[in-house]
């Protein structure tokens, strides 16, 4: 199996991903000499290849569709989720997310608008805005180590409508993912 193989790809992405979940608790270890405050965590996962799902009329939907079933507080998490099963009263997920001019560039070519919502476009000029991450690190960065950690398969930023990163600054540059942290 080479470094480059699609299992490996998806491998390290788990591996990430497991990695930035589990980052709020590797905090309870640090040495703290202020009383502890319960602290806001915003972790994004973006599939730039999509995931693969059931159509909504098989009966597989409602135990693999990636997103909960049901209301705000009452919903019911699906096999893909029920990991989270612990932290169901601590977590908000989120779907939808996109701006309307993002759906006509190629599907592989979302992560500009992902965490932005900035209308991009699929050609001609390229510009971006800040992403939500950096605004949430903005805020509650001060009160962590690390205000922000940029992971990715892909180090680096990519190019404009190709990035390696979700994430980018208050002047729409994007900031350098890593892949080896």
């Amino acid at each position: 199996m080479t470094d480059n193989s699609p299992i490996m790809k998806r491998r390290r992405f788990l591996q990430y991903a497991g990695i930035g979940l589990a980052l709020p608790w590797m905090e309870t270890f640090a040495a703290k000499t202020e009383p502890r405050q319960k602290m806001a965590r915003f972790i994004s996962i973006y599939h730039p290849d999509g995931v693969g799902l059931p159509r909504q009329d098989d009966p597989a939907w409602k135990d693999w569709s990636w997103f909960p079933q049901g209301g705000e507080r009452d919903f019911r998490l699906t096999k893909v989720l029920d990991v989270l099963e612990p932290l169901r009263s601590e977590i908000t997920i989120y779907s939808g997310l996109s701006h309307p001019a993002a759906r006509k560039v190629h599907g592989h070519s979302n992560a500009d608008q992902y965490l932005t919502g900035a209308a991009t476009g699929s050609d001609g000029p390229y510009k971006n805005t800040i992403s939500l991450d950096q605004i949430i690190a903005a805020q509650l960065g001060r009160h962590t180590r690390h205000s922000s950690l940029v992971l990715s398969t892909n180090a680096g930023t990519g190019a404009p409508r190709a990035t390696h990163t979700s994430s980018f600054d208050p002047q729409g540059r994007p900031i350098p993912s890593i892949n080896r942290p």
